[in-house]
C-alpha cells in the first residue's frame, strides 16, 4: 500500500485561534508531518499559522488555500516570508486559489474574472518577489518598485488551489504542487493527469517533488445517517455555487449537480440536500468510524495522493480524539 503523509488541517468550523493551535501542537507530538490552514470565514491564515510556527517545532505549514484577488502578491510575499522566518528553516506552502465570485463580490469586493489567468499570475508574481524581483507584469497583476527587505528562512513551495481540469492545468504550469479538495479518490488519477496535461501545454517538466494534497473533510462518528447530515449541511450549497457546481458534474454526477443548482437558485436547503444522496457525500467527505475513515484514506493513498490533511468536524475534544484515533501508523 503506498504511503501518504498524514497532516492536520486546523479549520474545524466553530474553533478560535487559540484551540486550533494547542491541537496542532497536539497532532505535532502525534506524529502528524504539517498543518494546513484554510481561509473562508474564521482565523485569517496568516496569524494562526505564525502562532502554529512559534508553538511547534517540527511541523511544515501550509495554507490550503486563499484567494488571490484578496492579497496583493508583495502582501503575499511578506505573509510568507513571515511565517517562513518563524519556522526557522521549515518548509512553508502557500497554496492560491481563485475561490468563488460569491465571495469575492460580496465579502470583499474583490474581483474574480478570468480565474486561471489572475491565479496564474498571482503565483508567478509572488514567486518572483519572494527570490527578490523588483516587480511583475502580467495582464490582471502587476507590481513595480517593490522589494522584499527580509526574505524566508527556508523554502516557500507555490500551490494552486483546483478541482477541475482548467485550473489543475494552471497547476501544472506554474505550481510546485496543486491543493485538492472535495473529491473522491477514483478522480484523484483524472486531476494528476490534467496537472500533467497543463504542464505539457506549458512545456514544463513537472518536478520530481511535486506535491498532490488535500483537505479531507472528516467527520468521526458511529452515526452515519447523522454525520452524513452534518456533511450535507455544511458542503451542499458549496456545491450550489457555479465553479463547484462544474465540479460535482465533472466528477460524474451530473443530474446531481442540476439538482443543487436548481434547489440552491430557489433557497431550497432541503432539495440541496436531496440532491446530496449518500454516495455524493461519502465520496466529499471521510464519514464514520476510525476503521471506516483509515480505509478511505488508504483509498486516496493508493489512488496517489502525497499529502491527506484532516479537516475533523466537531468540538475540540472530538477533533483531538480523532486525531490520536487516526495518528501516523509506526
Amino acid at each position: 500500500m503506498p504511503t501518504v503523509d498524514l497532516a492536520i488541517s486546523p479549520t474545524s468550523p466553530g474553533l478560535g485561534a487559540s484551540e486550533l493551535v494547542e491541537l496542532c501542537i497536539a497532532a505535532e507530538n502525534l506524529g502528524y508531518t504539517a498543518a494546513w490552514t484554510a481561509e473562508v470565514a474564521g482565523p485569517g491564515t496568516f496569524a494562526l499559522l505564525g502562532a502554529i510556527a512559534a508553538r511547534t517545532a517540527r511541523l511544515d505549514l501550509g495554507v490550503a488555500v486563499v484567494p488571490s484577488s484578496t492579497r496583493s502578491p508583495a502582501l503575499l510575499a511578506m505573509e510568507a516570508a513571515t511565517v517562513s522566518q518563524l519556522l526557522g528553516g521549515r518548509t512553508m506552502s502557500l497554496g492560491i486559489g481563485s475561490s468563488s465570485q460569491f465571495i469575492l463580490d460580496s465579502w470583499h469586493a474583490a474581483p474574480f474574472e478570468p480565474p486561471l489567468t489572475r491565479v496564474r499570475e498571482t503565483v508567478e508574481a509572488t514567486r518572483a518577489l519572494l527570490a527578490g524581483a523588483k516587480g511583475f507584469q502580467g495582464d490582471h497583476v502587476r507590481v513595480s518598485r517593490f522589494a522584499l527587505t527580509t526574505p524566508p528562512a527556508g523554502a516557500v513551495r507555490l500551490f494552486v488551489g483546483a478541482l477541475g481540469p482548467g485550473m489543475l492545468g494552471v497547476a501544472g504550469a506554474v505550481g510546485d504542487g496543486v491543493c485538492l479538495n472535495l473529491m473522491p479518490p477514483s478522480l484523484v488519477p483524472r486531476q494528476r493527469q490534467a496537472v500533467v496535461d497543463g504542464a505539457l501545454r506549458a512545456g514544463r517538466e513537472l518536478p520530481g517533488d511535486f506535491t498532490v494534497m488535500a483537505r479531507l473533510h472528516t467527520v468521526p462518528t458511529d452515526d452515519l445517517n447523522a454525520g452524513r447530515s452534518l456533511v450535507r449541511s455544511a458542503f451542499g450549497p458549496y456545491f450550489g455555487q457555479p465553479v463547484y457546481n462544474r465540479f460535482l458534474a465533472w466528477m460524474g454526477y451530473p443530474e446531481e449537480a442540476a439538482a443543487v443548482a436548481a434547489a440552491f437558485a430557489t433557497g431550497d436547503r432541503d432539495g440541496v440536500a436531496r440532491a446530496m444522496h449518500d454516495r455524493v457525500v461519502d465520496d466529499v467527505a471521510l464519514v464514520g468510524d476510525t476503521s471506516r475513515i483509515r480505509n478511505r484514506l488508504d483509498e486516496y493513498a493508493a489512488a496517489g495522493l502525497d499529502v491527506s490533511a484532516l479537516n475533523v468536524i466537531g468540538s475540540a475534544s472530538e477533533v483531538a480524539g480523532a486525531l490520536k484515533a487516526l495518528r501516523p501508523r509506526g
